[in-house]
C-alpha cells in the first residue's frame, strides 16, 4: 500500500505515527512519575504537553473524517479515526463524523451542532452546549473503561492511586476540549468578529508558530472551512496562498 500513497498520505500517516508514538510514550512516562521526587514546574510542564498530544489525536481524527489524513484511502482513514478517538475520549466515529459534517454543511446556524445562536456571547453555556453534543452513555462507559485499566496497571506502584490518573489524562482531556473549543470554535464562529457578508468561518491572526502551538493551525478556520481536504500541516500554505 505504501506504493499507493501520495506525499500528503506519507506525510500525513508520519505526523500521525509521530503523535500517537508521543501520546503512548509521555502517558507511559507520566503514570510511572514519583509525584513527590518531581518539582511542580516540571508536573505543570508534563501536564501541558499530555494536553497538547491529545488535542492532536483528536486534530488527526478530524483530518480522518475529511479522508485528508490519507487520500484516497476511506478505510484507513476511519480506522485510524475510530483510534484515534477512542484514546481521545472514547468517542463514537459515526457521530462525530456526523456532526461534523452537519457543521460543515450549515456553519452557524440551527443545524449547525457545533454552534449555540440563542446565548452565542455567552462562552460557558456555548461550551456546555458543544460538549453535550459529543457525550453519551456509552461514550463515558468507554472512556472510565479506558481509565480504569490504567488505574489498575498503574496503583501497584503509586502511594496515591487516582492523582497520576487526574493529573495525567482527566486533566490533559479537560484542557484539550477547552483548547479544541476555544480556537477551532468560539473564536472562529462567534458573533461579531466581522461583518463581512456570508463569511461564516474566521481565521486567527497568528503565525505559523503560534498556529500549531495554539491548536494544530486549527484556528486558520477560513482556510480549512474553505478546502477541508487540506490537511492540518498545509494549512500555513494555504493561507499564505489566500493572502498572497
Amino acid at each position: 500500500m505504501a506504493s499507493e500513497l501520495n506525499r500528503q498520505g506519507q506525510q500525513g500517516l508520519a505526523l500521525a505515527g509521530l503523535i500517537g508514538s508521543a501520546w503512548l510514550l509521555t502517558l507511559a512516562f507520566s503514570l510511572n512519575l514519583s509525584l513527590d521526587q518531581i518539582p511542580p514546574l516540571l508536573l505543570g510542564a508534563v501536564v501541558l504537553v499530555r494536553a497538547f498530544l491529545h488535542t492532536g489525536l483528536f486534530i488527526v481524527a478530524h483530518d480522518a473524517m475529511h479522508n485528508s489524513l490519507v487520500p484516497k484511502q476511506p478505510g484507513l482513514n476511519r480506522l485510524i479515526g475510530r483510534v484515534c478517538l477512542f484514546l481521545y475520549a472514547g468517542l463514537s466515529y459515526r457521530l462525530c463524523y456526523r456532526n461534523h459534517r452537519r457543521h460543515h454543511q450549515a456553519p452557524e446556524s440551527d443545524r449547525d451542532p457545533d454552534y449555540q445562536r440563542s446565548t452565542n456571547d455567552g462562552i460557558f453555556s456555548w461550551y456546555v452546549h458543544f460538549m453535550g453534543n459529543y457525550l453519551s452513555w456509552k461514550q463515558l462507559l468507554n472512556l472510565g473503561g479506558f481509565w480504569f485499566v490504567l488505574f489498575n496497571l498503574t496503583r501497584h506502584h503509586q502511594t496515591d492511586h487516582a492523582l497520576p490518573l487526574l493529573l495525567f489524562c482527566v486533566l490533559p482531556l479537560i484542557i484539550s476540549s477547552c483548547q479544541l473549543f476555544l480556537v477551532g470554535t468560539w473564536m472562529p464562529h462567534r458573533r461579531g468578529v466581522t461583518s463581512q457578508p456570508g463569511i461564516t468561518s474566521r481565521s486567527l491572526a497568528l503565525n505559523p508558530v503560534l498556529s500549531f502551538a495554539a491548536c494544530y493551525h486549527f484556528g486558520y478556520h477560513r482556510e480549512h472551512h474553505d478546502s477541508p481536504s487540506t490537511p492540518w500541516f498545509q494549512l500555513p500554505l494555504l493561507r499564505d496562498h489566500h493572502r498572497s
